[in-house]
């Protein structure tokens, strides 16, 4: 079974929707030309009985996955439409330049996170989360870190500009294509990041110019992001629990409608207050990051979103180039129209996937990683040095086909 019958039924908030015309295979003669097996996958959706398609309201079941944790009522991810709340004017101008903008329009999640958006409500879990979003959660815990620790003025925005800036060179897609991307052109979101602020792209030193007119070092910002500063509070972006992973977590956990979490932004006041990290806050966070990755970025579901999106870009390679990387996600979906109806089938094909993907794309090599997140116990949280040793992960790489992948055989346990 696609979904699984090794654990009990977890509740994601799913919706996939019974009506095909909006999987988008209606309407758009020109890309069915072009890509003939992407029509007729849509022509042989809507044929599909609806015993088979998953309904409207199913809670779908994913294997391997772990019952997250029951924890207290966690705070609202930010959102766009609410008050930014970020008092550095340097902030503030930088959300205004292009590659800030142009992040609202990079989904968080990658393919799951197209696939698998329930609508435009308000709820997290029934909204598409964007870069942007993140970068602005990342910024605002890095203020709050940096006002309670009493941080002078430059050194904290300093800190802000890096977590602001951190995921500017995100790709579309996110972390799918970027495998791909890296192999043909020699590019990933760090060194687009790196190329975007220093202002080597096509969007110019808008970002530089910046920096440099409000007195923050565009090196030092770097630095932080690449987690090679050694000063006071480089742990903030290096340590295996940061300020990144802390809003990054806790935004998939919305995403999967789970409404109940840890409230890490009072967690980071008081790692900021105590000059320590606070242990147990540090323990639910490492745990729900063990159970996101199994309900959703390790789970069979995502890594066929992955493994599809991939195969596409590896069996096309001449419909894509360099200048895709920095597309917004509107763009590359507009450009790559074929590439969104087969990830808009993946979700409700089954068992059935595997007939609806050119058989060229079943011998495509594709690396499935399986990654487990565990507190050491033996180590005790006494100083942020600490937070490097009590904190692991294992974290095992293989190459499969994607056919294997598709049959349920490249999942692991």
């Amino acid at each position: 079974m696609f979904w699984g019958e090794l654990v009990p039924k977890v509740v994601l908030g799913l919706r996939i929707s019974r009506t095909p015309h909006r999987l988008g295979f209606e309407g758009n003669e020109a890309a069915s030309a072009r890509h003939p097996e992407a029509a007729r996958a849509g022509r042989s959706l809507r044929e599909r009985k609806p015993e088979k398609r998953m309904e409207v309201g199913m809670q779908p079941q994913l294997p391997y996955a772990p019952a997250l944790k029951d924890m207290a009522e966690a705070a609202p991810t930010f959102r766009s439409g609410e008050d930014v709340g970020l008092s550095e004017e340097v902030a503030q101008a930088l959300l205004e330049t292009k590659p800030l903008k142009r992040l609202a329009g990079i989904g968080f999640l990658g393919a799951i996170d197209y696939a698998l958006r329930r609508g435009s409500g308000r709820d997290p879990h029934r909204r598409r989360h964007n870069r942007r979003e993140h970068s602005i959660g990342v910024a605002r815990l890095a203020e709050v870190y940096a006002l309670h620790a009493g941080m002078g003025g430059r050194e904290r925005r300093t800190l802000v500009c890096a977590a602001l800036l951190h995921d500017v060179g995100h790709g579309p897609l996110s972390h799918t294509l970027e495998p791909v991307f890296k192999e043909r052109f020699g590019m990933d979101h760090h060194r687009m990041t790196r190329a975007v602020i220093e202002g080597t792209t096509r969007f110019g030193p808008e970002i530089r110019d910046v920096l440099e007119r409000c007195g923050v070092g565009c090196e030092e910002v770097l630095a932080l992001i690449d987690g090679e500063d050694i000063g006071d509070h480089s742990f903030l972006f290096s340590a295996p629990i940061n300020i990144d992973t802390l809003e990054g977590i806790s935004r998939c956990r919305a995403f999967l409608g789970l409404g109940r979490g840890p409230a890490f932004g009072a967690a980071v006041r008081r790692w900021a207050t105590s000059g320590r990290p606070p242990r147990n806050d540090f323990d639910d966070f490492w745990l729900l990051k063990d159970s996101v990755y199994g309900l959703a970025i390790n789970a069979p579901l995502g890594r066929r979103l992955d493994a599809v999106a991939q195969s596409y870009m590896a069996t096309c390679p001449e419909r894509f180039g360099p200048d895709d990387f920095l597309k917004t996600g509107r763009g590359f979906r507009k450009a790559h129209p074929d590439l969104f109806r087969y990830l808009e089938i993946v979700p409700v094909c089954g068992d059935d996937l595997q007939s609806r993907l050119p058989r060229s794309w079943l011998d495509v090599d594709v690396t499935v990683s399986d990654r487990k997140f565990f507190v050491d116990d033996r180590v005790d949280l006494v100083d942020n040095d600490d937070i490097f040793a009590r904190y692991r992960q294992t974290r095992d790489c293989r190459s499969v086909k994607l056919g294997q992948l598709v049959e349920g055989q490249g999942y692991g346990q």
